[in-house]
């Protein structure tokens, strides 16, 4: 089946309910992690079975993707994993609450290379506000990209962002990033752009 790749966040605008994470994982004292954009939904299944121990919740614009992996979820028996079909940030906005989110994973984003859909990047200045209200102090945004030009407006947003800062979180992209996305890369040998910024609300 072929799957849109560019699908424009701003025709899907559906508001969302507060959701009650006991309603839909088994353990609510876990750390609780989001990605999204999950694509295939390779890094999800294997971040899920490899930290049974945290909840993620994966969020995808593409309906038909979303159908795709709930199936493989269930069929995996994976109880710490919760889909949705919807708009990223409408999402971190809507249905969580504040002081929630432990990591936020956002792994090779639609470049939106014509300068009249910059707004519709991921990153942005309205997306990091709502990050800063939904996500722990001391949480961690991972983003990655082989598009030169993406990654230095991305890195160039949160660094004048005074909330974030760049750390190190080499083990991470060591153990657990592996994606169908860096491997396209690596076999197209375009260069990946890995970056971790953590989160701090007393700057």
């Amino acid at each position: 089946m072929r799957v849109r790749t560019h699908t424009n966040p701003f025709n899907y605008y559906h508001r969302l309910e507060k959701i009650v994470l006991a309603d839909i994982f088994k353990n609510t004292k876990c750390s609780l992690d989001l990605e999204i954009g999950f694509g295939r939904g390779v890094f999800l299944r294997n971040y899920a079975q490899l930290n049974p121990e945290r909840n993620i919740i994966g969020v995808e614009i593409r309906k038909v993707v979303v159908e795709i992996l709930q199936k493989k979820i269930a069929a995996g028996d994976l109880h710490n994993v919760f889909l949705v079909h919807g708009n990223g940030e409408i999402f971190l906005e809507d249905a969580l609450e504040d002081n929630a989110v432990d990591r936020v994973f956002i792994f090779h984003p639609d470049p939106w290379f014509k300068k009249r859909h910059y707004k519709r990047r991921v990153i942005n200045e309205k997306f990091l506000e709502t990050c800063v209200r939904k996500m722990k102090n001391g949480a961690k945004l991972y983003l990655s990209t082989d598009v030169a030009e993406l990654w230095e407006y991305m890195e160039d947003f949160l660094k004048k962002h005074p909330s974030f800062s760049l750390v190190q979180d080499d083990v991470f992209w060591q153990t657990y990033y592996q994606t169908h996305w860096q491997d396209f890369s690596q076999k197209d040998h375009r260069s990946c752009f890995l970056g971790v910024f953590q989160l701090s609300k007393n700057s």
